[in-house]
């Protein structure tokens, strides 16, 4: 028969094991909300960039007229114009 300071101590035990246990819990759903806030701010970001880019002007073609192109050379920097290029 089990006498009263083990029946204490396997009691202690057993409440010790109980916390932990609603504590792993606890921090687990913790883990399941933040990671759950966390996916939808990047949702989010990823809208608003597609957002972004759908409304956003276009680049400029390199072939249009009166726009320069430049390039680097062993002496230098050389800037060209359409004409030039095509003589």
């Amino acid at each position: 028969m089990p006498t009263v300071g083990e029946t204490g101590s396997s009691m202690l035990t057993a409440l010790l094991r109980a916390v932990a246990v609603a504590a792993l819990g606890v921090g687990i759903a913790l883990l399941f909300v933040f990671a759950a806030a966390a996916a939808v701010v990047v949702g989010l970001m990823i809208l608003g960039a597609t957002i972004a880019l759908r409304f956003a002007p276009r680049p400029v073609e390199a072939r249009a007229s009166g726009v320069l192109e430049a390039r680097q050379t062993p002496t230098g920097w050389v800037v060209e114009g359409l004409s030039r290029r095509k003589s």
